[in-house]
């Protein structure tokens, strides 16, 4: 029984709201950090396009 299943299970006790808020936060974080790898690779591509021949 991994960590997944126990958290699923205590979902239905009083613990809910915590929970909830626990996983509210990770899907936050793992958006935000999502988020910037595009921008990021957004910015790479742009500066590779416009200075390519300076970084061979």
């Amino acid at each position: 029984m991994g960590p997944e299943s126990i958290l699923n299970a205590l979902c239905w006790t009083p613990l809910a709201a915590p929970i909830r808020a626990i996983r509210t936060q990770r899907i936050n974080r793992i958006a935000r950090e999502n988020y910037d790898k595009r921008k990021i690779d957004n910015l790479i591509d742009k500066i590779v396009v416009n200075y390519g021949d300076l970084l061979s």
